[in-house]
């Protein structure tokens, strides 16, 4: 057989094994899961199981601070409480759970009647608080403890007074959170004058404003708050002529001076006698000064005694203790003497 015809014969035959070879090379390529460097080149895909959806998953407890009328004295008292805070902003919130009312002994909300909250907003440091109409309505003094026999004399100056411890309960409360610096009430959205919010009160002697200026946003009043000093002003006030010792008592610490514990009331008023012009006297104010420490204030008072014969001047630091949130004297050594 001659050359030529011998390729003839292995040209088509070699033609077809390399077809063949590249064929099975293709298949084995194309096999699901593998690549030309045996790596997985599409990894199966696992189904996972749906992760439960939490309908409180946004819900988180939230620390506020508000701030009360003391039940018979005619200042601010804090009350902190958790809330559960879900959408809503925690200026809302604290407007809404001040508008219902303390939930601790010893608090009283001092709001016009069905005030209600239509919108608050933040802008920057502000807080506008845009409540119903409602809030241009006198304060139910029926409502508040000592207050519901007021003489109709004295009736619009508590009122006044009233009104001022309302709004500042709102202020209070807000500028306690930390960037807020003031707070801006409207009503119905609008902005009025202080004499259209009965807040005429809130104005400052020689203030550039006036009843018919439009109310500006206020900023945090820390005189309106109780401090340790304003809770021995009260005691020793009331010592100065016959005292009431059910209000008296409210303000006692279960301690006194000596570190006894305090006897109850009705033992405390037996013991006590009862003196002709009150027990102290004092001209102007017997507190000299204010230190506070932690859960515990220490206020320096100048009185004279007039248990004593004869009446002798008395230089005391009173102890005043942090409990619940309201500011409780220790019983003055002027007591001792009725053990």
């Amino acid at each position: 057989m001659n050359i030529s015809r011998k390729l003839n014969i292995l040209v088509p035959v070699i033609i077809i094994m390399l077809a063949l070879i590249t064929g099975c090379s293709r298949l084995l390529g194309n096999i699901p899961g593998n690549d030309n460097e045996g790596r997985t080149a599409n990894p199966p895909q696992v189904k996972e199981s749906p992760v439960p959806i939490d309908p409180y998953e946004q819900a988180k407890e939230t620390r506020i601070t508000l701030y009360f009328k003391h039940e018979i004295a005619d200042f601010l008292v804090p009350e902190e409480r958790t809330v559960l805070q879900e959408k809503k902003s925690t200026e809302q919130l604290i407007v809404e759970e001040l508008l219902k009312g303390p939930q601790s002994f010893e608090r009283v909300l001092v709001m016009p009647p069905g005030t209600e909250i239509i919108d608050v907003t933040r802008r920057s440091d502000t807080v506008f608080v845009n409540l119903t109409d409602d809030f241009l309505n006198p304060i139910d003094l029926t409502a508040i403890p000592g207050k519901e026999k007021t003489p109709e004399e004295d009736y619009a100056a508590v009122q006044a007074e009233m009104k001022r411890l309302a709004v500042y309960s709102i202020v209070n409360s807000l500028t306690y959170l930390d960037g807020v610096n003031q707070v801006k009430l409207m009503v119905n959205n609008t902005q009025l004058s202080y004499r259209e919010m009965g807040t005429e009160i809130l104005l400052e002697e020689g203030s550039v404003l006036n009843p018919d200026s439009p109310m500006v946003a206020l900023h945090r009043n820390k005189n309106v708050n109780q401090t340790p000093a304003k809770t021995v002003r009260l005691v020793l006030n009331a010592l100065t002529a016959e005292p009431d010792w059910d209000i008296i008592y409210r303000f006692l610490s279960g301690k006194t001076m000596d570190g006894s514990n305090l006897p109850p009331l009705d033992e405390f008023k037996a013991k006590v006698p009862p003196v002709v012009g009150g027990m102290i006297a004092f001209e102007g104010s017997p507190v000299i000064e204010e230190e506070y420490l932690v859960n515990k204030a220490f206020v320096t008072v100048q009185y004279t005694d007039k248990t004593s014969e004869p009446a002798k001047e008395v230089n005391e630091v009173l102890t005043v203790d942090y409990i619940d949130g309201i500011w409780k004297l220790r019983l003055p050594s002027i007591f001792s003497q009725y053990k």
